[in-house]
């Protein structure tokens, strides 16, 4: 079975407090495609 994806990491720059209630949300509910194999998962971390 293939399953093709992205792996790496984004930075963002700026205020995204508006977002960070939603980042949040999506980093605990492994919101993503195929969730169900494990994969989706994301982590956020702040550099400051």
């Amino acid at each position: 079975m293939l399953m093709g994806g992205l792996l790496g990491e984004i930075q963002y720059e700026g205020s995204i407090g508006e977002f960070l209630p939603l980042l949040r949300f999506c980093e605990e509910v492994n919101l993503g495609k195929q969730t169900s194999f494990g994969l989706g998962r994301f982590m956020l971390s702040s550099l400051t």
